[in-house]
């Protein structure tokens, strides 16, 4: 464990990076905490089809009381976050697998660059929280079966964790049925009569709230279709997304450009799933990701390489699992896995996605901490016009200003924020406070 926690800690260190700063929606979620009490937005159940996730958003509200706008401290704690998952995947894997494909699916599962969005981004704390969630609820769930001792206490904290997940993260509803394959496929502890009763209430909870987000879409999903979270119930779309998903977890694609070969993707998704049938924790490991990725599927407008965070952990152990006592088996699975690794440094790709995340973080970094030194801490006249090159990179774009909003403590102020690449003067005929983006740094006009 120790070595797979050190992989985890030194790969994902370059978000310790200065230039690491808030990004789009991080500021939302700010904005959310720092404005409405806790009281506004928790709840048991959801009262809402999307964004109804008071775990992660408790996350949030705790760091940002403890951290406020210090961005080092948050990527340190989401680095934490990431490094303390794979300590569960692998106390979680270690009852299956032999030391050395243990380290293998330790070793993946910390640097599988593809797969990590989540480590470097505050507003996927929903998935990085929620990973945490499923592994301990998993893990909890086992340990009762293979531990001869206080086998209710971990059962009971199996289904807290369950019920934590699923307010995390909507993936979560699946676990009933991870549960159950690995009651049935590894665990295989007891009768069947006794198995059905250490899932009831795991069925219970997910039948609840698969009820409640049932209802919610037949009420408010007319709000999400035709956008981005709207469902596409074909099966050409769930099919593409596998392949979608697969592409980019495997390196299937062109960086740079929207170009990922969705045909290669499932050939790769064929191929690990055979892999995983040569071992029962094959099988149990590559359900499991496939259960925890089903909702996203059903995304067809809105894929994103965020939602491979929590199923890469599984894939991970399904890789190096086929044959687990042979050496020829072993050796192929080190292959599979420096080729992984090595991939996106051979082919420049780790360097670029870095490059990108720390460059455009140093640009929305300079742009807010310009506009505090100019504004230092006066309010400015609402409203607010800031002209800017790059929107949405940008500190100020997101929600209209809530950055702004947020560093006033003033959430009346009315923000808009313009392109530079729109022409024309920004501050011509604008009331209240004006500021522009001249060579890369914030000036104030009026």
């Amino acid at each position: 464990m120790a070595i797979a926690v050190a992989a985890a800690l030194w790969f994902n260190a370059w978000v310790l990076d200065t230039a690491h700063f808030f990004f789009a929606d991080d500021w939302g979620w700010l904005a959310r905490v720092h404005f409405h009490e806790w009281t506004e937005t928790v709840h048991l159940l959801p009262n809402a089809l999307y964004n109804d996730r008071p775990v992660g958003e408790l996350v949030i509200r705790g760091l940002y009381r403890a951290f406020w706008l210090r961005h080092g401290a948050w990527n340190q704690a989401w680095w934490v976050a990431h490094a303390l998952n794979v300590a569960l995947l692998v106390l979680l894997a270690r009852p299956w697998l032999p030391t050395y494909r243990l380290l293998l699916a330790g070793l993946l599962s910390a640097c599988w660059f593809s797969t990590l969005t989540a480590v470097h981004w505050i507003g996927a704390v929903f998935d990085l929280v929620g990973a945490t969630l499923v592994l301990g609820t998993l893990l909890a769930y086992q340990h009762a079966l293979l531990s001869a001792e206080r086998k209710w206490p971990w059962l009971l904290l199996s289904l807290v964790l369950h019920v934590a997940a699923i307010r995390t993260k909507e993936f979560a509803l699946g676990m009933v049925a991870v549960l159950a394959v690995w009651e049935f496929v590894l665990l295989r502890r007891g009768t069947i009569q006794e198995r059905c009763i250490r899932l009831l209430p795991h069925a219970m909870v997910a039948a609840v709230f698969l009820a409640r987000y049932a209802w919610l879409y037949q009420h408010q999903h007319a709000a999400l279709d035709g956008g981005a979270y709207g469902l596409t119930l074909t099966a050409s779309s769930v099919i593409e997304g596998v392949g979608w998903y697969f592409a980019q977890a495997f390196y299937a694609f062109v960086p740079g450009s929207n170009q990922t070969h969705v045909s290669i993707g499932l050939s790769i998704a064929g191929l690990v799933a055979l892999l995983a049938c040569c071992s029962r924790v094959g099988i149990a490991s590559f359900a499991t990701a496939g259960v925890l990725v089903s909702a996203v599927l059903l995304l067809g407008s809105q894929r994103h390489p965020l939602y491979l965070y929590v199923p890469h952990f599984f894939i991970a152990i399904a890789l190096v699992a086929p044959f687990p006592q042979r050496r020829v088996a072993g050796f192929a699975a080190t292959l599979l896995v420096v080729a992984l690794l090595c991939w996106p440094a051979h082919t420049g790709f780790l360097r670029d996605a870095r490059n990108f995340v720390l460059v455009k973080g140093a640009y929305s970094k300079t742009l807010f901490y310009d506009y505090a030194s100019l504004m230092q801490h006066d309010k400015p006249a609402s409203p607010v016009t800031i002209a800017v090159a790059e929107t949405y990179f940008d500190p100020f774009s997101w929600g209209d200003g809530d950055a702004v909003r947020l560093y006033h403590d003033d959430k009346a102020l009315k923000v808009r924020v313009v392109g530079l690449q729109a022409g024309g003067d920004p501050c011509g005929d604008q009331a209240g406070s004006c500021f522009v983006e001249r060579q890369g740094r914030l000036t104030r006009v009026h």
